[in-house]
């Protein structure tokens, strides 16, 4: 069968809050019939192992279907809701019949039009019209034209959304031409400062990281790190106590939580409640960085590194910090007791686990060239299964 798999962005707000994941069905090298029966198949199968709504946790999903599958779909099963879902259309479809009637259709469930790729010509203005979303293509057009279009798409009640926004930088600048949405994972890359010293409050909470990932940390000394922050100890004991950590007993003391949870749960939950807590960060970024941590760890397992799956998932989870504290990665790491491979990982992206991430990056980028993805013996039917199913776990562990 043809190879099909799916890709997925993050759309954010002008306050930088998530308002949308794309998701988007590549077909591989060369679309065919096959390969369009194969999208409809990994469509259900989609729905039926892992569910759309677990994959964008319960925000709007922006769909990118092939043509024949958006046209032959009789329904999108997974959205009760209709009025979170929109779906994507190309600039070229004002006289495909059959597209046309399926939007009509769709539209009349409560279905919302996002067109891709708009251009000022009949065709786009035309679909445009009937469109609830616009993309512009910010690469492609200059600043005159970009303004121009974004006033005349507002004056229609339309809102725009600015695609390929990969650092923060391109964010403030679209932010400033009045776009009101941005596809990308700019907030990975904010603007960095060289020399800047990290605030009292971050460098403590960095150094506080450090011991709690460091091996040498015994069960006691992280019993009385956590013990001397009362608001971490409170968070952390409602989360222990939450029905869904199935713990029989209340737990009261951050002692007892560990010879509950066990060190390695523990760690988990505290990098993710002291993460959490920064606040000049999007709350995506905390999800992005658990989905990062899941996916290389499930990678590892599956590419037969099981026994190297903890630091694997390290890796996930810290590749994200110089977003978190903008300062360089370098700087961060060199505060944690982290080992040499752990640290090339992430410094320079060297060795098998810097390999993970490097293709995590070609994943979250949703290029037509990561057809060829491969790592160890993986195919990017096998990596791309990972990355959704560790999206849906990161929106359920970051709701809990």
């Amino acid at each position: 069968m043809s190879a099909v798999y799916i890709g997925r962005q993050p759309i954010l707000d002008r306050k930088m809050k998530l308002f949308a994941y794309e998701l988007q069905f590549h077909q591989g090298l060369n679309p065919n019939q096959e390969s369009v029966e194969a999208s409809a198949q990994l469509l259900a199968k989609t729905e039926s192992e892992i569910g759309l709504q677990a994959i964008v946790g319960g925000h709007v999903a922006l769909i990118n279907l092939p043509r024949d599958v958006m046209v032959q779909s009789n329904d999108f099963a997974s959205f009760e809701d209709k009025h979170n879902l929109v779906l994507e259309i190309p600039n070229y479809v004002d006289k495909d019949v059959d597209v046309l009637k399926k939007l009509k259709e769709l539209k009349s469930q409560g279905v919302a039009i996002a067109l891709d790729n708009y251009i000022e010509e009949d065709a786009s203005l035309k679909l445009a019209n009937i469109s609830d979303f616009v993309k512009l293509d910010n690469e492609a057009l200059s600043e005159v034209k970009m303004k121009s279009a974004i006033e005349a798409l507002h004056a229609k009640g339309k809102k725009v959304i600015a695609e390929k926004v990969d650092t923060e930088e391109m964010y403030q600048y679209l932010k400033k031409l009045g776009f009101d949405y941005f596809q990308g994972y700019f907030f990975t890359n904010p603007v960095i400062i060289n020399g800047k010293k990290l605030t009292g409050n971050k460098l403590t909470l960095l150094q506080i990281l450090a011991k709690i990932n460091d091996p040498k940390t015994s069960f006691k000394e992280l019993s009385s790190i956590l013990s001397k922050d009362v608001a971490l100890t409170h968070k952390l004991l409602v989360a222990v106590n939450n029905p869904a950590a199935m713990i029989p007993i209340e737990v009261e003391t951050v002692s007892d939580a560990l010879n509950y949870m066990g060190l390695k749960r523990l760690k988990f939950w505290v990098n993710m409640m002291m993460l959490s807590d920064l606040n000049d960060v999007p709350k995506e970024l905390l999800t992005t960085s658990l989905m990062r941590a899941k996916f290389c760890e499930a990678l590892a397992i599956k590419a037969g590194f099981q026994r190297e799956k903890d630091s694997y998932f390290l890796v996930g989870l810290f590749s994200n910090l110089g977003a978190f504290f903008r300062s360089p990665v370098a700087e961060i790491v060199a505060e944690m007791p982290l080992s040499e491979e752990i640290k090339l990982a992430l410094i320079e992206r060297k060795g098998s686990m810097g390999e993970a991430l490097k293709c995590l990056t070609e994943l979250e980028s949703t290029s037509q060239d990561f057809a060829k993805l491969t790592f160890n013996q993986l195919d990017i039917n096998d990596i791309a299964g990972l990355f959704m199913e560790a999206s849906a776990w990161a929106h359920q562990a970051s709701v809990e």
